[in-house]
Order: C-alpha cells, then sequence, then structure tokens
C-alpha cells in the first residue's frame, strides 16, 4: 500500500489514468471495428446488465438507505460492515455497468471502466484490513453541508421516466443509483470529508480521481438536448470528486 500511497501523490498519476482511457480499447465479440468504438461503448452501457435488473431495484436501494442510516446511527460500530459494502459496491459496479450482451456485439465490455471501477473497488478493499477510516464524524464541518446537498441530490435520482425531474421520495426506492458508480460516489466521499482527518487518504484520493474521471465523461450529456438533465444528475460527481481530489492533497501537506 505504500507504492500506491507515493504513487498517487505524483502529478503524472492523473495523466496515466488520462492516457489509459485511449489504451484500453472496449471488447466486441461481434463486429468489432476500430470506427465503432464509441458506438461500441454507448451500445454496451445503454444495454448493461443493470438494465436487466430494474425489477429488484427496490431491494437494493433498501439495503444501501439501510447501510447509510446505521452508519449514522452506529457509526464505527458499523465501519467493517459499511466498508464491506461500499467495497463490494463497487465490484458490482463493475461488472453490471459495463458489460452487455446485444445482438449487433455480441458480449461487450466498455474495459477501461472495468478497470477504473475495480481499482476503486482495490482500494476499498484494502481498507477493510487497514481499517483508517474513521466513522464517528466527530470533526464534522459545516463547510461541508454543500457536499450533502448535492450528495443527496445524485443519490435519490429525482429523474422521472420522460427525463424531467421528479422530487417525489416514494421514486428512490424504484431508481438504480445504488447500483451506479456515479450516483454514490458522490455520497461515499462526502461521508470520508466529513471524517477528515481520520480517513485512509489512498482510497479518498483514489475513489474522487476516478470520479473526476467519470464525471468529465458525463458531462457529455450537456451536448445532447435530450440528455441535459442527465448531465445535471451528475455534476455532483464531478464537483463532489474534484473538491475531494483537492483535499486530499492538502492533507498530504498539513500531515
Amino acid at each position: 500500500m505504500k507504492n500506491i500511497t507515493y504513487i498517487s501523490k505524483k502529478w503524472w498519476f492523473f495523466l496515466v489514468l488520462l492516457v489509459t482511457q485511449s489504451v484500453l480499447l472496449p471488447f466486441a465479440s461481434r463486429n468489432f471495428d476500430m470506427g465503432n468504438i464509441n458506438d461500441i461503448i454507448y451500445t454496451t452501457l445503454g444495454n448493461a446488465f443493470q438494465t436487466q435488473i430494474g425489477t429488484y431495484n427496490v431491494y437494493f436501494q433498501t439495503l444501501s438507505l439501510l447501510m447509510l442510516i446505521l452508519l449514522v446511527v452506529f457509526r464505527n460500530k458499523m465501519k467493517l460492515v459499511f466498508t464491506i459494502y461500499v467495497a463490494v459496491s463497487y465490484i458490482a459496479f463493475a461488472f453490471i455497468q459495463n458489460i452487455a450482451i446485444t445482438e449487433k456485439y455480441g458480449l461487450s465490455i466498455v474495459t477501461v471502466n472495468l478497470v477504473m471501477f475495480l481499482f476503486v473497488a482495490y482500494v476499498w478493499i484494502r481498507e477493510i484490513f487497514q481499517a483508517k477510516n474513521d466513522y464517528s464524524f466527530s470533526n464534522f464541518r459545516w463547510k461541508y453541508s454543500w457536499m450533502i446537498i448535492l450528495s443527496l441530490f445524485a443519490y435519490l435520482c429525482p429523474i422521472s421516466a420522460n427525463g424531467g425531474f421528479d422530487f417525489n421520495p416514494v421514486r428512490f426506492f424504484y431508481m438504480n443509483s445504488a447500483t451506479a458508480f456515479c450516483l454514490t460516489t458522490p455520497l461515499f466521499l462526502t461521508i470520508l470529508t466529513l471524517n477528515i482527518p481520520n480517513i485512509n487518504i489512498v482510497t479518498y484520493r483514489i475513489t474522487a480521481i476516478i470520479g473526476v474521471i467519470i464525471g468529465l465523461y458525463n458531462m457529455m450529456s450537456f451536448f445532447n438536448p435530450d440528455t441535459i438533465n442527465l448531465g445535471v444528475l451528475h455534476i455532483p460527481l464531478l464537483v463532489i470528486s474534484l473538491y475531494s481530489c483537492i483535499l486530499s492533497y492538502k492533507i498530504d501537506k498539513k500531515k
């Protein structure tokens, strides 16, 4: 873990992750062509396994909400359980959001996303054994309250079937935020931020850096009039991830 701590501090670490975006090409078992790369990615993301498990959303959403409530109530007594939940969540995000089976491309995989999500899962798995994160919230600062509002906005996922906003709280249980990297990462980062400086800085930083990269991708939604609201829903991911990333380096300087 010391190597990861050292490497993640370097200016070129983020650059390496960016270069990786063009090196790890998507996979398709059928009709793969370099000229179809963008279409393979969009088709895979649009038909990923996550879209096939909608009938189970209520269970995933309920479990996710229960984990958050228990963390707030019992705090460090839930440390191990919560960390395992987050690690398993990122493993799930990697496979259900980036793999699809379609007639056009057969089995297809957005390889770079799969690798990045698993990288985040890896640092959370390491945290299971290191247990550096403190969830007592004893260092709570009101200056981070805006993060709570933004992260809850993404987590509640107030998007209706027609693409508009619907803030009916009951809809939360039928959405898919609990199985989505983009909608839960802001909340996980906010929880860690509220416990600064007693956190695993490497877990915090790498989660944030990957969040920035994925958040930048999602800003492309603003270039399509039909997906502007989807872009708005992903603003918390980009803003909170970027802020958390900057904070992670400031914490290192103070230490």
